[in-house]
């Protein structure tokens, strides 16, 4: 009888083995607890976006710099505190990412709740992403230092600590420095073609660009002289509505200078946004332009050099920043005015050569005031109140 012990053990069965996911992978589980806390940090982000915006109706540094700072702060350390493991593996991008992710996920709520539009949200965007790597680089060091592991308490002191910075800061707020854009292009044409040109009644070419989604810019303009008083006045129709602009400064054939009293202020810019009518409430008051100006320059050649422009304040912060975009949108704007009084100029130098004489301007007076289009100003005037 053989002996049990000799016979081969019996053939052990393999074992399982589980089959890696994109889900079990540590890239994986880092990326799902990224959206997830991106979500959450979000949420936070927008809360604190509606303080400002909502409450105290204040654009300034605590809207545009410490909500997305405090956000991507959030994010950063929710994530370490949820999945420590795969944070320390890949921390570079985990921290960057979910700072990132949570900043676009909290201005993307602000729009859904109709706290704002998509422009302006857009053109906020640069500077809140620079404001969420520094939250990340902060939280990155807390994490370092260990003060990741019980959350709680440092995000709330976190947190509601900005309802308070938000007052001071609506209670104080900065001055409104005047600003001026200035704008100027050579015309192939005498100062008085050019004044005739810009006398006379003008439409604009079709928008493209940021006043296309967007942003008011001038369609007609045309100049008003009440025959009773003699004011004279640019009227001016804008894609936003139509504006009164009593003439304060008149050289013939050497400067033009308009006010912009701020009843006749448009709205600034019409939002992009799922619903159909958004008032936020930086596209009233925020953004004021006080005069425009147009300046002819006799050049040798019987040229002019042509200069068109603005002076404007407002009260958005940091105001460097939003300085860039409304001197960008301003001086895009002088430029298709300045061009399209360009081309009328020259064409009545084309027109006085072929005809020996072109038609007087025209300006309107009396029963004309009312259905008046404006003229090569208005693109001074209103234009982007952020």
């Amino acid at each position: 009888m053989e002996n049990p012990e000799n016979e081969p053990a019996a053939e052990q069965q393999p074992s399982r083995r589980l089959i890696p996911t994109w889900r079990t992978s540590v890239w994986g589980s880092a990326w799902t607890s990224v959206v997830g806390t991106a979500m959450v940090a979000g949420l936070v982000g927008t809360g604190l976006m509606w303080v400002s915006v909502g409450r105290y109706e204040s654009y300034g540094i605590s809207l545009f710099c410490l909500s997305p700072f405090i956000c991507s702060f959030v994010a950063v350390i929710i994530n370490q505190w949820r999945n420590p493991a795969a944070a320390r593996d890949i921390w570079p991008v985990t921290r960057a990412v979910v700072g990132v992710l949570a900043v676009l996920a909290s201005m993307g709520a602000l729009i859904l709740s109709r706290g704002e539009g998509l422009i302006c949200v857009v053109m906020a965007l640069p500077f809140a992403l620079v404001m969420a790597l520094f939250g990340v680089l902060l939280g990155s060091v807390v994490i370092d230092l260990g003060g990741g592991r019980r959350p709680a308490p440092l995000l709330s002191v976190v947190v509601l600590l900005y309802p308070a910075i938000q007052h001071y800061e609506a209670a104080n707020p900065a001055p409104a420095v005047a600003q001026q854009v200035t704008t100027s292009i050579t015309v192939n044409a005498p100062p008085a073609v050019v004044w005739r040109a810009l006398m006379q009644p003008t439409s604009y070419p079709a928008a493209s660009g940021w006043f296309r989604a967007g942003v008011v810019y001038p369609t007609r303009t045309a100049f008003a002289l009440d025959s009773a008083t003699g004011q004279r006045t640019l009227v001016c129709h804008y894609s936003q509505g139509l504006a009164r602009l009593p003439i304060v400064g008149w050289e013939p054939e050497r400067r033009l200078t308009f006010a912009v009293p701020p009843p006749d202020m448009p709205a600034p810019m019409r939002e992009l946004s799922p619903y159909p009518d958004i008032h936020a409430p930086h596209l009233h008051g925020y953004f004021q332009v006080d005069s425009g100006t147009f300046r002819l320059r006799p050049l040798p050649g019987g040229r002019t050099q042509l200069e068109g422009r603005t002076t404007y304040r407002h009260s958005i912060g940091p105001q460097f920043y939003w300085h860039l975009w409304s001197n960008y949108l301003l001086d895009a704007m002088h430029e298709q005015v300045l061009l399209t009084l360009r081309d009328r100029a020259e064409a009545l130098v084309a027109a006085t050569a072929h005809n020996g004489s072109a038609p007087a301007p025209r300006i309107l007076a009396g029963a004309d005031l009312e259905p008046a289009e404006p003229s090569a100003a208005v693109y001074l005037a209103p234009t982007f109140r952020e």
